[in-house]
């Protein structure tokens, strides 16, 4: 198992950083547009739906709606005046304050969701679209300046991610002693969490080095916590997800992995509040 992640993970890092960095703004959103497709085709195992058909009908539907969102938002325009994509971004922002909430409460709070497929598909759209806006717009943030601006500020979020993801590991697995939400997730231990905690400040403090930036560190701090908490509730929420449907993965689509989301559920709860944090305390962040 830990072999196939490890080469399933060789194999697609340069791809995403090649889609981030090298693909025009238009072809970035297809291949993103791709992949939290393939998110929604496992949520839709979440909601209870076996026929592939009905299944499928979930995935046009999302399809429908970003190319619906795509046409009617100009990601290159700045937040202040976008106001549909602001929306959005903060509908993402209030989802994962609720889903919070909801993990905190588990198994309590599922009686409020897990009787209805709808409202389960609804939390699906409240995770994925957000995160999905979030990510074309850092992307094409400063684009026609400086084209590469928006590819290193989704490098600076993947490596937060990633940071967090494996000092959980490397640090819970051997001295994880302290569950952090049983309930939810049997893995999760406090000492996991903390420890991709101290990875992500050492990262931060590395990068603060390198761009030789003494001058509103602490705003660089202050976000990297908040967004590694978010991280974990990300994964957490969907753990919790899983579990009400009864599935270890929530897919199989990466060998070693599991499926998509069980790769990109952490970006989920990140990105929408990555996005309004640059977009109005980008100078204090840069």
């Amino acid at each position: 198992m830990f072999k196939q992640r490890v080469i399933t993970a060789l194999i697609l890092a340069p791809l995403a950083l090649v889609a981030v960095f090298y693909l025009p703004l238009v072809g970035f959103a297809a291949v993103l547009s791709a992949a939290f497709l393939l998110g929604a085709w496992e949520w839709s195992g979440f909601c209870g739906l076996a026929a592939r058909r009905i299944r499928a009908s979930y995935v046009i539907l999302t399809a429908l709606i970003m190319l619906c969102w795509y046409t009617l938002v100009s990601f290159s325009e700045p937040l202040s005046s976008n106001l549909l994509l602001f929306s959005l971004l903060l509908l993402g922002a209030a989802w994962w304050t609720l889903a919070i909430v909801l993990v905190l409460t588990f198994p309590n709070s599922q009686t409020l969701w897990a009787t209805s497929g709808v409202r389960r598909a609804l939390m699906g759209w409240f995770t994925l679209l957000p995160a999905w806006a979030a990510l074309i717009f850092i992307r094409g943030m400063h684009y026609d300046e400086t084209p590469f601006y928006g590819a290193w500020l989704i490098c600076c979020l993947l490596g937060l991610v990633w940071a967090a993801d494996i000092g959980g590991y490397l640090v819970g697995k051997p001295f994880g002693r302290t569950k952090l939400l049983p309930k939810v997730s049997p893995g999760k231990t406090l000492e996991g969490m903390l420890g991709g905690l101290v990875f992500v400040l050492l990262m931060v403090t590395a990068l603060l080095a390198w761009l030789e930036k003494t001058d509103h560190s602490l705003y660089w701090y202050v976000a990297a916590v908040l967004l590694t908490v978010l991280s974990v509730f990300g994964d957490l929420s969907e753990s919790m997800f899983k579990r009400v449907a009864g599935k270890k993965d929530s897919g199989a689509f990466l060998p070693g992995h599991g499926g998509i989301l069980d790769r990109i559920d952490s970006l989920t709860a990140t990105a929408p509040v990555f996005a309004l944090m640059l977009a109005f305390l980008g100078k204090q962040f840069l």
